[in-house]
């Protein structure tokens, strides 16, 4: 059944059941969340780090014979839980209950209370009670979780008794399920009295340990069995594809216990007021129709059995959209601060203060997009660590030659739905500190765009513990390399690029220079249960003028295609990737290697692995290190792990991409990175380490003459004269369905643009827009508004009346395939006046 949000389209098929009208409601009405005396509750042992579920109230339970909660809401109810004897005490399953995000309710199950001797020895046979206060009179229900999170090889099973008389007898618990519905539940009806408090007792029999697991509760819910499981979308799911041709949103649920069951669907932007929008389904799918990508969506699904009808739990999701247009990989759909606040950076001081760069990203709250009226340097005085949600950081909105960040480093701990773009990170040797530049650690749904780093002494850039990030069209150069790293003997060479988790982690069409190793080192680590862990997608990449190392290390699983690697003055290696086989280790760890090369050595149509990948380690593209005997398993397969949802071109088509766009280039390209284009292009350096003697390989700073000038440029107060983050002269489109108008805006200024008069002419140098290419030929489609002519490497743009319309140029020499990008046109009065002064 398809459904348009707010209006009940009745299925006509003869699948479907007669039309029930829920409680006498129409499928205008609303309904709120849930009844208003739902309570719900999660037990957080002490000592275990508390990762909040907003669907549930934390009860931090001490480590003691007695805890004590009170909730809140709309019914204030007080709780004791007690343990017979001993102490309570509790843990929590890692592997389940730090999951990124909590779908199926893990922070609830994954965690909870069971008991110890005083010694803090786990002991059995100690019943707990459970003592609440405050119920209004009448009959309430309660449903608990009981689900070890220890590894057992069984549990005790319980009795439960209410106000001392028997209720419920052999509930056997389960051991470490990872959701609400397959974990054990007990339900248990009760009589309350005004004013009389209600005992719920928990008692375990002597089998396997004979111990009680709590994990959490709810009052006045129903049982489990008469509620939908498994919903689709997940629960919090915030990049919910659309189905098919017809778009719509493809909801999905796992029948209900319950015999003879139907099912109400409800749906809204609000959780107090969902509108029905069908009722009646025996089914259990339906679609959702006109679907935006702003609002988050509240639904639930009632089931409807013997005259009697059991609120459902709320789910919410969201609609995926790429983060901006030309995002790929597995951090394409980050949200950044869409639909948020801007906060303006109007200052480069370090500070906390308003106006910051550094009160911007970990000061302000809530979702915001971060402009900058202001260009230069921002010499930081401590790292600046991104720890929050919903940000985008626009660095292409800077005025002069945009913005550079020295001193310390900056980037993502644990943060999520990050978007950065055309940002500069070269800490250089101020800090005297061992430092490196950015990351992703521990980050979910991120992306970096465009971003240029390097001049750090612990490696350029990390990902480890990341999840769902992307690192594209970015640029690392010159990691310094003899530079006092603080773990190592003086003298140690140190220049390494990256170091790369994720799960799944992209990297693709990034540029790569002058590095002394690491470029990359694949640092999939371990998961929570001490297996090999890593999904890397490593493509289209450029590696240049590489030192004593390159690509090395390993992960769990990782595609490594179409990247080239070019030999450079410092360059003697002749292959691109090892993994290494050194750690003996539960898992696997197995690649997919295709289509890469290197220049003079071996090209993208070369065997790229010999036998199972040890047949061969010189003049080879893959090859496997192993220094262990237990690796019985196929290391290197012939069909990629998982989709990369990136464009993917050959290693020589990428080349010359990468060359032409990678690294900041907005409002400008600065003079280091042209330069490192230039040498990446002729095969050269300019510039030789001061210590270590190699050329290109960089030991310090003052190597290349230390860092250009950037001249500190504030915006003209005429440029957003009503503060929202946008130009006034922007003509208030979005440039797409699903995004802002100011996400329109950021989109045009983050790719190459132009500004013109109306009725006036621009001349538009073409030529370094596309400096990886061979004499390059250019075409441009698109124009609307005015009109182009393209002479050689020059475009005329002839403005029409204003407005904003994006062209596309089209790049091909003899070589290689035609490559299309975009180019923005903005028309209006006064532009290059205005343009002289951005």
């Amino acid at each position: 059944m398809r459904l348009l949000f707010g209006v009940a389209l009745l299925c006509a098929s003869t699948s479907c059941a007669a039309k029930h009208t829920l409680r006498g409601q129409t499928g205008n009405e609303t309904t709120s969340a849930s009844p208003p005396n739902t309570v719900r509750i999660r037990l957080n042992p002490a000592g275990v780090r508390d990762y909040a579920d907003s669907d549930y109230a934390t009860w931090t339970v001490p480590n003691a014979a007695k805890a004590d909660f009170k909730s809140s809401g709309n019914t204030s109810l007080s709780f004791t839980l007690t343990a017979a004897s001993g102490k309570l005490s509790g843990n929590s399953n890692k592997a389940v209950y730090t999951r990124v995000i909590s779908s199926l309710g893990e922070r609830i199950v994954g965690q909870g209370v069971s008991t110890k001797t005083d010694a803090g020895d786990d002991v059995g046979g100690v019943p707990l009670t459970l003592t609440i206060s405050g119920l209004s009179a009448g009959q309430h229900t309660i449903l608990a979780w009981h689900n070890a999170w220890d590894k057992l090889n069984g549990t005790a099973a319980l009795a439960i008794s209410v106000d001392g008389k028997n209720a419920v007898s052999q509930v056997q618990q389960t051991v470490r399920a990872d959701n609400i519905w397959e974990a054990a539940t007990s339900y248990n009806t009760i009589t309350a009295i005004e004013g009389k408090d209600v005992k719920i007792t928990y008692s375990p029999n002597q089998d396997n340990g004979g111990r009680v697991f709590l994990n959490g509760f709810e009052i006045d819910t129903p049982p489990m069995n008469d509620q939908i499981s498994f919903p689709t979308p997940t629960h919090r799911d915030e990049r919910v594809q659309l189905a098919g041709s017809a778009g719509g949103v493809q909801a999905s649920w796992r029948t209900a216990g319950v015999k003879g069951a139907t099912y109400a669907v409800y749906l809204g932007i609000s959780p107090v007021a969902l509108q029905l929008v069908a009722s009646g389904l025996s089914e259990t799918a339906t679609t959702f129709d006109n679907v935006n990508t702003q609002d988050t969506y509240y639904w639930r699904v009632d089931v409807i059995a013997n005259n009697t009808t059991y609120v459902g739990r709320m789910f919410t999701f969201r609609r995926a959209r790429l983060a901006f247009p030309g995002a790929e990989g597995y951090g394409r759909f980050a949200r950044g601060g869409r639909g948020g606040k801007v906060v303006h950076v109007t200052s480069l001081e370090d500070t906390e203060a308003e106006g910051t760069l550094r009160y911007a990203l970990t000061k302000a709250t809530g979702p915001r997009t971060i402009v900058f009226d202001i260009g230069g340097v921002i010499t930081t005085k401590s790292r600046m660590s991104v720890n929050g949600q919903y940000i985008t950081l626009a660095g292409q909105t800077a005025p002069g030659k945009g913005i550079v960040i020295q001193g310390h480093p900056l980037g993502l701990t644990g943060a999520s739905d990050i978007i950065f773009q055309h940002i500069r990170v070269r800490p250089g040797t101020i800090s005297n500190q061992t430092i490196d530049g950015m990351g992703m650690q521990g980050s979910n749904h991120a992306i970096f765009d465009r971003c240029s780093m390097g001049w750090t002494i612990d490696e350029t850039f990390s990902s480890r513990d990341g999840h769902n990030i992307t690192l594209q069209r970015s640029m690392i150069s010159e990691p310094l390399n003899i530079a006092g790293h603080k773990n190592y003997p003086a003298g140690k060479m140190h220049g390494f690029a990256a170091s790369i988790g994720g799960n799944v982690g992209s990297f693709h069409h990034n540029l790569i220079a002058h590095a002394e190793g690491r470029s990359w080192s694949m640092a999939g680590g371990v998961d929570a249960n001490a297996k090999f862990a890593g999904r890397l997608d490593i493509r289209n990449n450029v590696v240049y003028n590489f030192g004593g190392r390159v690509t090395d290390g390993g992960a769990h699983e990782v595609n490594f295609v179409s990247n080239l690697y070019k030999r450079g003055p410092a360059s003697n290696l002749t292959y691109a990737f090892r993994t290494q086989y050194e750690d003996d280790m539960p898992g696997t760890q197995q690649y997919y290697c295709d289509g890469n090369a290197m220049p003079g050595i071996f090209d993208e149509n070369s065997v790229q692995y010999r036998e199972d990948g040890t047949g061969q380690s010189r003049n080879i593209a893959c090859y496997a290190d192993v220094t262990i005997d237990n690796v019985k398993y196929q290391k290197f397969v012939a069909k990629p792990f998982f989709d990369s949802f990136v464009e993917t071109q050959s290693a020589i088509e990428a080349y010359k991409i990468v060359l032409s766009d990678s690294g900041a280039s907005q409002p400008t390209q600065d003079d280091h990175d042209l330069r490192i284009v230039r040498e990446t292009l002729n095969g050269t350096a300019t510039y030789t380490g001061s210590k270590s003697n190699k050329r290109g390989i960089i030991d310090s700073p003052a190597d290349v003459r230390g860092l250009e000038g950037f001249p500190t440029v504030k915006r003209s107060a005429s440029w957003d004269a009503d503060n929202d983050g946008i130009a006034d002269w922007w003509d208030g489109s979005t440039g797409g369905e699903g995004y802002t108008v100011l996400e329109g805006y950021l989109n045009f200024m983050a790719e190459p643009h132009a500004f013109v008069s109306p009725s006036s002419s621009i001349v538009v140098n073409l030529a370094p827009l596309a400096m990886g290419f061979v004499q390059p030929s250019f075409t441009i489609e698109g124009a609307k508004i005015g009109s182009v002519t393209v002479a050689g490497s020059k475009a005329t743009y002839a403005a029409g009346s204003g407005g904003v319309e994006w062209l596309t140029i089209l790049v091909k020499d003899g070589e290689s395939k035609a490559w299309s990008r975009p180019f923005g046109v903005a028309i209006f009065a006064a532009a290059e006046s205005l343009q002289s002064r951005r």
